[in-house]
């Protein structure tokens, strides 16, 4: 199934269109016929044309001169870009082969354990900070292999662990920490779940 993404401007549009879309009643009289039919063009694009008709009998109830309005075709919708090039590259729209962000990850992961914690987004979201009440924080990367690292210092002052038990599937390695196999399909709140418990085991709270 596939899912619409609208831009910044095609949800301002939408937005504004359904408040106009209310306000037929008392603004529809008011308004020009040439300005009605910008109005009618907008609802055509958003595909509400039922809030077109209302605005078409208020006006022309209240305009004896309107010589009178009809809901103009919906454009043709741009046609999709193909995931595939002709050479064979994959090219998916920006934004969308991906659903989420490491630094998401770090956020997630702060809001399960709770308002002692904070998460910071990396240059273009491509690592996250995570601090505690702590002396060392955690950082989120991904390692050349594409494995998402949990990596961190270790503070005499922390009194972390030392030999901690991590969660299921995760291993260690030189920087810190990751779970084994792990990948974006997993979704956001699995691997939150997932970090937030190797965390927990790491500082022992």
């Amino acid at each position: 199934m596939s899912t619409t993404r609208l831009t910044p401007v095609d949800a301002a549009a939408r937005n504004f269109a359904a408040t106009l879309a209310r306000s037929a009643d008392h603004l529809a009289e008011q308004v020009t016929c040439l300005d009605l039919d910008e109005l009618l063009s907008l609802f055509a694009a958003v595909g509400d044309t039922t809030a077109a008709v209302a605005w078409i009998q208020h006006h022309e109830d209240n305009d004896s001169e309107c010589k009178g309005h009809t809901v103009p075709d919906a454009p043709a919708p741009a046609p999709e870009r193909p995931l595939f090039a002709a050479n064979g590259e994959y090219t998916p729209e920006p934004g969308t082969e991906y659903p989420f962000s490491v630094s998401d990850v770090a956020r997630a992961v702060s809001a399960l354990l709770g308002d002692d914690w904070m998460a910071e987004s990396g240059h273009w979201g491509t690592t996250g900070k995570l601090s505690g009440l702590f002396v060392e924080s955690f950082t989120f990367e991904t390692d050349y292999e594409g494995d998402l690292i949990l990596a961190f210092g270790r503070s005499a002052a922390d009194e972390w662990p030392r030999s901690p038990e991590l969660p299921e599937g995760f291993q260690t390695c030189d920087d810190g920490v990751f779970l084994e196999v792990a990948s974006a399909s997993d979704g956001l709140e699995h691997l939150a779940e997932k970090y937030a418990a190797a965390v927990r085991a790491i500082t022992g709270t």
